[in-house]
């Protein structure tokens, strides 16, 4: 028996039996011998109730029934029956969740992982919420059931952030993952749009998935009157539905998948890394950094557009309150949507000049790009810190060669001349037109300052679009088709690639071999996706507009050619003929408005099969052009 105990590791379950049949009931049992019963405990309870399809499949049927009582609790107007029931619904999904919360930890614990400090705290949240109730401390009580619904909503969105996608290299492609993201998002919302409870008035289909694909794509875009037509509860789904498509479901599902799930696989990495366009070192860091600064920027945006507004316009301080964090997050993803009839351009938004300033500067930074953004707050953080050094210690400023990207110079250099090349030319053309209210030169460079800067994806107006000179509809055609920056929450063909043609076209005027920018040669590979993504977006720009026209003959060309532009470049100003067009024509421009948000170059990626490099190489030869 002694034998037994000094054997190698790990001992057979037939071992374990033959001790427990030759140990003395009197004996004190060995020390192995606990340690083989709790190792056959633990394989025994991974094997059984611990399960890995056993816990995937209570996280399942919970999230199954949180989203039915969603739906009955936003869709539907319940009596006091119904609310009660509802209620206890609620309080036993919230158990329903800690016990597969826990079931999650002790399979982690057992399997030797380490647990998360998120998972514990999440369970303790679910613990308290639990014990609130019989402890009479459930102060929300009598029909308000917001604590339980909001743990039950991220509840949700955590378990979903944990699903794997498998070894699939279909679903693996990222450019495919990323469009079908957002066909998902627009599906649901087009279904929460439809609830009764969502609107004031019954909504067609088509509207439903027009309204849905216009906040998605953060176009704004709406066949409906935001302010009029949809209920508080149907704007917050707007408002969600806003900020879940300027950042990205990827990038949300990533972000709650870092904290709760812990490790994630090299696949997992990898996506992460595609979708954010960063290296897989920083993929995951640069998640969360893009969260939290959207997040901080928002929420300083709300503060300032509080107190830019009077409370005089609003009902009460909810509706003030409600009204500043609606148009601080529409202005940042560049949607454009407002609760108000007629926009920024009702009275008396359109003369508030310290409101139009705070919404231009949330669109301009929401359409420089959150890798501009950290790279250049990342030079400016330690130009600082080298100033202030020598001041205090009299030590020179260290040297950081190349800190600010060539993507970054091209960026800020590109945005400041359209910013400047769109206010000067609305106050040269609409001087004595839409400017010509504005009794001071303060509001009438505020009004083109904002005019000049929202053709680039922004969407808000506080000057009548329809009434403008034709020169400066011209100007925000253009604007608006090179649009805002890539990796921003921006449309259009992006201002780097704007950029790169323009550098290209100088380049070959002078002759040049190479595309040289900054002390760098931009690589061919880039030059031929700039060169494509203009292409491919004239063409299906024009076939859109073709379509579009011949759906709607009793419309002008130019309004049309400036509706399916600004559904492209996800823009959302228009002439005034969105809520003319037909069911079709709406529909058109929801697929107009898709591909413009997510490109018509990543489809192709997604959709046809991407070729290996070759081993060979054909001889070269030119061609006649021009």
């Amino acid at each position: 028996m002694d034998t037994l105990w000094h054997t190698g590791w790990p001992a057979t379950n037939s071992d374990l039996d033959k001790a427990e049949l030759t140990c003395s009931f009197t004996d004190p049992p060995p020390p192995r011998l606990g340690i083989l019963r709790y190792g056959r405990m633990k394989q025994s309870l991974l094997r059984s109730v611990l399960r890995k399809e056993v816990v995937g499949l209570a996280r399942l049927t919970v999230i199954i029934l949180a989203i039915f009582l969603f739906l009955l609790e936003f869709g539907y107007r319940a009596d006091a029956a119904t609310s009660e029931l509802l209620d206890q619904l609620g309080y036993g999904l919230v158990i329903a969740a800690a016990f597969v919360t826990l079931g999650s930890l002790l399979r982690t614990y057992l399997r030797g992982i380490h647990l998360r400090k998120a998972e514990l705290a999440w369970l303790l949240a679910a613990v308290l919420l639990i014990l609130s109730r019989p402890s009479g401390l459930d102060g929300w009580a009598g029909g308000h059931r917001w604590p339980y619904l909001a743990f039950l909503l991220f509840f949700v969105f955590i378990e979903l952030s944990r699903l794997e996608l498998g070894r699939n290299t279909v679903l693996f492609n990222p450019a495919l993952l990323f469009t079908t993201s957002f066909v998902l998002l627009i599906a649901v919302g087009a279904a929460l749009f439809m609830l009764p409870n969502a609107t004031t008035r019954p909504i067609g289909m088509v509207d439903a998935i027009f309204t849905a694909t216009s906040a998605v794509c953060v176009t704004g875009l709406s066949t409906i009157d935001v302010g009029q037509d949809l209920t508080s509860i149907g704007q917050w789904v707007l408002l969600l539905l806003i900020q879940l498509g300027g950042l990205g479901v990827m990038t949300f599902t990533s972000f709650f998948a870092f904290f709760f799930k812990g490790r994630t696989s090299l696949e997992e990495q990898l996506r992460i890394r595609d979708i954010s366009q960063t290296s897989l070192g920083t993929a995951r860091s640069f998640i969360v950094q893009v969260i939290l600064f959207t997040l901080a920027v928002e929420l300083i945006g709300m503060v300032f557009i509080y107190f830019s507004v009077s409370q005089d316009i609003f009902t009460d301080m909810g509706d003030r309150l409600f009204f500043s964090l609606f148009h601080s997050v529409s202005a940042f993803n560049n949607a454009g949507f407002s609760t108000r009839s007629f926009g920024m351009y009702e009275l008396p938004f359109r003369f508030n000049y310290s409101l139009m300033w705070v919404l231009a500067l949330l669109f301009i930074f929401g359409g420089l790009g959150f890798g501009i953004i950290f790279n250049f707050s990342r030079y400016v953080r330690l130009w600082i810190f080298g100033r202030v050094r020598r001041l205090f210690t009299g030590q020179s400023p260290e040297r950081h060669p190349r800190l600010v990207n060539l993507s970054s110079r091209l960026v800020l250099q590109v945005t400041s001349t359209l910013i400047a090349f769109g206010t000067m030319a609305v106050l040269v053309f609409e001087w004595n037109g839409a400017l010509a209210e504005h009794s001071t030169w303060w509001g009438r460079l505020s009004t083109a300052f904002f005019t000049g800067v929202a053709p680039r994806t922004a969407g808000f107006n506080v000057v009548d679009y329809s009434a403008l000179s034709m020169p400066t509809l011209m100007i925000t055609l253009l604007l608006m088709y090179i649009g805002a920056s890539p990796g921003s929450t921006g449309g259009g063909i992006k201002t780097t690639t704007f950029g790169v043609a323009t550098l290209n076209i100088f380049a070959t005027a002078r002759g040049r071999k190479r595309l040289e920018y900054g002390g760098r040669e931009i690589t061919n590979m880039t030059i031929r996706r700039a060169f494509s993504a203009i292409v491919l977006s004239l063409v299906f720009l024009g076939l859109a507009t073709t379509v579009v026209a011949s759906l709607e003959p009793d419309q002008q060309l130019l309004p049309i050619a400036f509706e399916c532009f600004s559904a492209f470049s996800t823009t959302g100003l228009s002439m005034g003929v969105t809520s003319e067009l037909g069911g079709t024509a709406r529909l058109a421009l929801v697929v107009v408005m898709f591909v413009g948000r997510v490109s018509a170059l990543t489809l192709l990626i997604g959709v046809l099969r991407q070729v290996q490099n070759t081993h060979y190489r054909y001889p070269k030869e030119d061609l006649l052009i021009n």
